[in-house]
Parts: structure tokens; sequence; C-alpha cells
């Protein structure tokens, strides 16, 4: 995904993102204000205060008023707020996911119970390592699983920061209509824990998500297992 297509406010979020992971702004240090940051970065206020919020979400800073904007206290953690497929695209926009070739696989036993699919059933498997923009360890390592058909436009698929459904409805001219999703607490396998750099057996969340095209036609699976201390799920409802 190009930087033309990515929201300011992710773009700005990014930048103060990996100024606070890489501790050039620390627990408890002011942020410029409002004004201030959109004279610097030449952005709308409203833009500014858009990327304020994503990063009040992740935990990676306070707003109080009468005191300003503060770096937070304690280790950051991603929040992640998922409404609709909006969300999954701010994500994907404020990290970074490296993936490998796509192959064909046929679904294990176990990868088919885990993933509710046929034992033996043919899918195009990728493997990715999802790094937030700033940090130095991975936020998940993901197991995606895409639907045989879309095989003349795997190739063409790129590490980057655009969801990988979101490149494959591009490629494919299809539109995602309908994700579901299953959260899950487990423990880091050994493959796993090697990958995300923690321990074997460590506490971790899995996320399986199916990604469906008008509905009922699954085009895309997949299982993201992610370090427990560095990932925090919200779900944000509004009446």
């Amino acid at each position: 995904m190009s930087e033309r297509t990515v929201p300011r406010y992710a773009v700005l979020a990014s930048q103060l993102r990996a100024d606070i992971l890489a501790r050039r702004l620390k627990p408890g240090d002011p942020l410029p204000t409002e004004a201030q940051l959109s004279a610097a970065f030449g952005v709308s206020r409203f833009t500014v205060r858009e990327a304020l919020r994503a990063l009040a979400g992740e935990g990676l800073i306070r707003r109080r008023r009468g005191s300003g904007t503060r770096v937070a206290d304690g280790r950051p953690a991603l929040r992640q707020a998922l409404a609709d497929t909006r969300a999954l695209l701010q994500y994907a926009a404020a990290s970074s996911f490296q993936i490998s070739p796509a192959r064909p696989v046929s679904l294990r036993a176990p990868e088919a119970a885990l993933l509710g699919r046929p034992p033996g059933e043919p899918w195009l498997h990728v493997r990715g390592i999802r790094v937030m923009d700033g940090a130095a360890a991975p936020i998940a390592v993901t197991d995606a699983y895409l639907h045989p058909r879309f095989a003349p436009v795997v190739d063409r698929l790129e590490s980057g920061h655009e969801a990988l459904f979101s490149q494959l409805a591009r490629l494919a001219g299809l539109r995602i209509t309908r994700v579901t999703q299953e959260i899950q607490a487990v423990n880091a396998t050994a493959a796993e824990a090697g990958l995300l750099g923690i321990g074997r057996g460590a506490a971790c969340l899995r996320i399986i998500r199916h990604y469906f095209e008008d509905g009922d036609s699954l085009v895309e699976m997949s299982c993201s297992v992610h370090p427990g201390e560095r990932f925090t799920y919200m779900v944000e409802t509004s009446g």
C-alpha cells in the first residue's frame, strides 16, 4: 500500500508510535499540543486528533483535560478495536507484514479442525510475521489460507502495510462483505515461540478469522498468534 492510500492520521500515528517505542519519547513525557503537531506535520487539527485517539486506544498515550497529553507509563501493548474491516485496515497501516511466498497445501487434521474445514481440502498457504511500526519485536505470526481459485494472483501479494485480504480483494476484483473471528487463549508452540522471540508455552492470544465474499463465499482464513504481553483486544460499541 502506498503512503497516498494510507489515511493521513495513520501516517502521523505511525511516526509518533515509532518515537514512543524507540524511547525517543519516554513514559511521562508530554506530547506537543494539537496546534504544534498540526504545524510540524502540515496536517489538520482533525488529523492530529484522530492520530492521538488511535494512540490512546493502543494504550501508548494518556490524554487528560487540563494536563495535556503524555506518553503512558508501563510497557506499550497493542489495543485493537474491531467493529468492521476498517479497523483491520488501520491495524495493517500501522504495522508491517512480512510474508513468505504462497504454496499449495492440503489441510492436515489439526489445521482443518482449527479452521473449521474438512481435512485434505486444498488451500494456498501464506505465513507472515507482523511488526508494529517502530517496534523491534513482532506482534504476531499469522498463517493465512487462501482459496485455490486465487492461484493466478497470489504471486502478486506483497509484504508491507496493506492487509492480505485487502490485497486479495484488489487483485481479484472482489469485495469482502463479512468477517467472522474467534479468540482463544493458548500457549505458544516451539515454532511460534521461535518466530515471536518468546518462551515456549508463553501465554498468547490466537485469533482465527474467516473472510467472506457476498456473505457466504469463503475466500480467506487466517490464524494469528499474538504474545499476551504485546496484545490487548478491545471491542467498542455505541448505542
